[in-house]
This record gives structure tokens, sequence and C-alpha cells, in this order.
């Protein structure tokens, strides 16, 4: 695990990089208004997205019996469902536009349709290549497309195709994934094929399939109401802040779990092994959290105005209130894995509706309080009940084990983050430079922690979790 984690994490980093450069010049060239008419439609392809996959690519990695000729049957269908999703999508761009009263949607709309063609055709490819454990090859073709897409991209702004340039980064990356599988993975479409290969996998694949659906409403209700009752150029704004939160699950988590379904359902009959593997990782990234979390909290100022530019100090309270949040969502993001490594969908599931029930809540009253900051502040919230409901389904449902004994592994590095951003609050540093600024609020924000480690007495547990990484790169 820790071989794949490693060249994910080259990768995973390398990409991260990509982005920020694109990020930190296309927020120069286009407007927190043409980001957020980009942000509102980008919404809709992710709900596309979920049906293009259809829980198909997280069957393909744990069913271990599949033949080829089922192979080729589940991709066969993945091109009537791509014909389909494309036409609709390009009518969901009438419908956004009449909601949002911008006729820019239906060009969009055309677009991203195109996109989600190639989107569907990659899921059983893509999967194959998780199932058969291919990190090296898979880095590679995500790097390679954030690249060249993101160069076109760059090329397109400066050459004033605004929010159209954004766009079609999206259709590039998709194109350049459809045509990597197509040479890797030999697949055949065919007119014809067996609805057994479907039914096979249904049972496993429809709880995954309604888990990604809900679970989309959870992560992009406050997009859909910021922009309805707040303006595109507050969704701008808003995006950018919660995309921000994100690079931090994209540098820590993001490493670890592309990688864990296709590990761990191999000791899907071997819970305490697989549940032994979950408190270490855990435990990483519970550590790791903490100081990235603080640091943004301590200093959004600066990384704001470092990556972004002054014309989005706006976005500046709304990314230090989600930083709050990174905690539990980098926590968050490996319980999925292990539900379906336990072959447990069904209870994905049921976690997702109460956290999204949850979720939506307080994003409502968030979006009543009228500001961006208010709806950062009630999803935060809304977040911070997730991570207990998903811990204590996965504990108690999934590994039938005590969730107060979990607990008790979590409260004390949870006392030591409200300390940490308690005395952060109240620390106020001199007006120096940009990046020094940075760099000092950086470097007190560590001595805080690590003081905190050694009077809690939670040193440690911190110095155990970097030998379990020692020992393994050893083996």
């Amino acid at each position: 695990m820790l071989k794949a984690a490693m060249i994910n994490l080259i990768s995973k980093y390398s990409v991260v990089i990509v982005q920020l450069i694109l990020n930190f010049i296309l927020a120069r060239l286009i407007s927190p208004q043409e980001f957020g008419i980009v942000a509102i439609i980008t919404v809709f392809t992710s709900f596309f997205s979920i049906f293009s996959d259809m829980g198909i690519g997280t069957a393909v990695v744990q069913y271990k019996n599949l033949t080829k000729e089922e192979y080729q049957d589940l991709y066969s269908f993945s091109h009537y469902l791509s014909i389909i999703l494309s036409f609709v999508f390009v009518g969901v761009g009438y419908i956004v536009s009449i909601f949002y009263n911008n006729s820019i949607y239906i060009k969009l709309g055309l677009i991203l349709g195109v996109s989600i063609f190639f989107t569907t055709l990659s899921v059983v490819p893509s999967a194959i290549m998780l199932k058969e454990q291919r990190f090296l090859e898979i880095g590679l073709r995500t790097l390679l497309s954030a690249v060249i897409s993101g160069s076109i991209t760059i090329i397109l702004a400066f050459c004033g195709f605004s929010y159209y340039a954004v766009v079609l980064q999206s259709l590039l990356q998709s194109l350049f994934v459809f045509i990597w599988n197509r040479l890797r993975v030999p697949l055949k479409a065919k007119l014809k094929f067996n609805l057994n290969s479907l039914k096979k996998i249904f049972s496993f694949s429809i709880y995954q399939a309604m888990f990604q659906t809900i679970n989309y409403f959870a992560a992009n209700t406050d997009t859909i109401l910021v922009g309805k009752t707040l303006g595109e150029a507050s969704v701008g704004l808003y995006d950018k802040a919660y995309k921000l939160m994100t690079y931090p699950m994209t540098m820590f988590s993001g490493i670890i779990v592309p990688v864990l379904h296709p590990i761990l359902s191999n000791y899907q009959n071997n819970k305490e092994k697989m549940y032994q593997y979950l408190i270490q990782i855990y435990r990483i990234l519970f550590y790791f959290a903490i100081i990235v979390s603080s640091i943004c909290f301590f200093a959004p100022k600066e990384i704001i105005y470092i990556l972004y530019g002054s014309k989005w100090n706006m976005a500046t309270t709304t990314f230090r209130i989600l930083s709050l949040s990174i905690i539990t969502k980098m926590c968050n993001s490996i319980t999925g894995a292990f539900f379906q490594s336990l072959g447990k969908t069904k209870n994905l599931f049921k976690t997702g509706c109460i956290s999204t029930i949850i979720i939506v809540g307080f994003t409502f009253i968030g979006v009543f309080g009228g500001s961006i900051e208010s709806v950062a502040t009630f999803v935060s919230i809304g977040y911070f009940f997730n991570f207990f409901i998903a811990y204590y389904f996965l504990i108690t449902e999934g590994f039938h084990k005590s969730f107060r004994e979990f607990l008790k592994i979590t409260w004390k590095p949870y006392f030591i983050y409200i300390i940490l951003i308690f005395t952060t609050f109240f620390v106020s540093i001199p007006n120096v430079n940009v990046f020094l600024s940075l760099f000092i609020k950086g470097m007190i924000t560590i001595m805080i922690y690590v003081l905190l480690l050694l009077l809690l007495n939670e040193w440690n547990n911190f110095k155990n979790v970097y030998s379990i990484l020692r020992k393994r790169n050893r083996k």
C-alpha cells in the first residue's frame, strides 16, 4: 500500500503544482463572476458524472471473478449510456439557463455534454487499470492530462476566451483520458451485449451509485443555492475558497484514497487486518490535518493573496471558516473505501442518506444568513456531524467494534486542535511582506503544535505514526 501511495504521492503533488500554477494565472485573468458561471455549470457536470459511473467502476475493482467477456459487456453498455447522458446534459444547459437567467449556460452545456460522453466511455477501462493496480501508469496519465489541458487553457485565457477556457479544460482532460485508455486497455464495444454481466454486479453497484447521488447533493447544494440567492460573483468567491480548502485533501488523503479500495479489496475476508489499516491511516491523516487546518485558519489572507491575487480578498473569511472542516473531510475521505472493501455499500448508502440530510439542512440555514460566510459556517458544522456519523456506522456495522473505544484515539488530538485554533486566533503579526508573514505564522503554528503534543503526552503517538511510515518504507 505504501508503495502505491508513494507513486500516487508523486503524481498527485505534481498535479497539485500544475493546478496551483493554473489557478495562479487564471485568477488574474478571469473575474470572480466568470468563475462563478463555471462553478455553477460544473456542479451539474458532477451530477452527470455519477450516472456515467453508476457504481460500475467500483464494482469492477471489487469483483475478482469478472471475465474478459463480461468486461466487454460492461464497456458496450457504457457506449449507449454515454450517448444518452451527453444529449440529456445538452438539454440541462437550457434548463440551467432559465433557472439562472443567463443564456451562456446553453453554450457551456454543449461543450460539457461532449466531455461527459468521453468521461462515461473511460469508466470501465479506468476501473480495470485500478483493479490491476497500474498506479504508476494512472499517475502518469493524470499528470500528462493536467499539463496538456492546463497549458491549452492558459493560452485560451490569454486570448480572451474567459470561462470558455476553463470549461474546455474539462473537455480536453476527458478526451486525453479516453484516448489513453483506448490505446492501453484493449476493449471492444459490441452492438448487442449480455445483460447478465450488469445483473452480476447490480446488488453492489446500485448502492454505490445511490450513495454517490445523495453525496452529490451534500457536496454541491451550497454552490447551487449560493449561485441562485447571492449571485454569480458570490458563488465564484465561495467556490474558490471551497476548492482551496480541498487542496490539502488532494495533497494528503488524495494520495491514499485512490489506492485503498484496489488493495483493501484483497483483504475483504480479513476484517481484523483491515481494521488495523483503518486505525493507522486514520492517525496519519488526523495528525497531518491538524497542522494544515491550523495554518490555513491562521493565515488565510496570505494564502489567498499569494495564490489568487488581491481581487479575491473577499474570499478570505470564507476560506478561514471552511478551513475548520479540513480535518473532518480529510479523515472522512477514507470511509467509503473501507465500506466498499467490506462489501457493505448498502451501509455506505444508509450513512450517506443521514449525512446528506444533515449537511443540506445546515446549508439551507446558512443561505438564510444572506452571506457566503454564513453558508461556510453552517456547512462546516454539517461536515463535523457527518464525520462522527460516518465513523459510527463504519466501526459498529462494518467492523462490529466499539465506537467508544475508537473515540479514545480521537478526543485528545481534537482537544489539541481546539487549543491550537484558539491560541492562533489571538496572535497578531506586524505588517510585513506577505510571504514572510505566511512563513512566520506557519512556524508559530508548528511550534505551538509540538508544544501541545509534548504537554498532553501525545508526542509518542505522533512518533509512532512516523515510525510506521519508516518501517513500511524499509520493507
